[in-house]
């Protein structure tokens, strides 16, 4: 069993589905530039990523002026999409108010953006802490961001539990020295494990919950504790 004190969520792709749309975004940006975008390239440069990173990751070889457009593009983007749940969030997260954990988010998005994301959802009211872009220099998989959070939180990074997507950040959060779940599909689950999740759920409702023990699929239990 993992004794957990906290838990910590990354936003796209974990807390709301917004995955398919930023997907759709940069391939539209990628066709324009004549750039193949491959599974690896999204997982590796998109998902759970800056947009600096992104830029600097796919779109290096483009002028300034060009990156500029492109991030005028996508905070137009950003703005525009109000994606739903990932499914069993929002009940999962209201039920963490009952064992008395400090819920946090961790994204690579501006503040002002996760704050629309989350109101959406009704449960702004339901996080102790947030790390967002502004709080940080280094972004995902870097660990900043985490320990970031866990220094907000004055806790020892071993006593959190992260639910990420990206291969990123389950970068982060092992290098922070936190425990961490992947979110995804089939084949999202050997990239995360290999890369540090204890487990890979396609959403919420596979995490059982019994008094203050959270066990996922295969069978990793982690009891929080006050």
């Amino acid at each position: 069993m993992h004794p957990i004190r906290a838990i910590l969520f990354d936003l796209d792709g974990v807390i709301v589905d917004s995955n398919p749309a930023i997907e759709h975004f940069w391939k539209s940006i990628t066709d324009q530039e004549g750039i193949e975008l491959t599974d690896l390239a999204i997982r590796t440069w998109i998902h759970g990523r800056k947009v600096g990173d992104t830029l600097s990751g796919l779109f290096g070889h483009l002028s300034e002026e060009r990156h500029q457009e492109i991030r005028e593009a996508a905070q137009q983007f950003d703005l525009s999409i109000t994606p739903k749940a990932v499914a069993g969030v929002t009940d999962f997260i209201r039920q963490l108010q009952k064992q008395s954990l400090p819920v946090g988010l961790v994204t690579s998005s501006h503040h002002s953006r996760m704050l629309k994301m989350i109101t959406q959802l009704d449960i702004h009211n339901q996080f102790t802490h947030f790390v967002t872009a502004q709080d940080v220099s280094k972004g995902k998989p870097d660990p900043e961001p985490y320990l970031a959070m866990s220094s907000k939180m004055e806790l020892d990074p071993g006593h959190c539990l992260v639910f990420e997507d990206a291969i990123s950040g389950i970068q982060s959060a092992q290098k922070a020295g936190m425990h961490s779940i992947g979110i995804g599909k089939d084949w999202a689950r050997k990239d995360l494990c290999l890369h540090g999740a204890k487990d890979v759920i396609s959403d919420f409702s596979e995490i059982i919950i019994h008094q203050r023990t959270f066990t996922t699929p295969n069978g990793t239990v982690f009891t929080s504790v006050g």
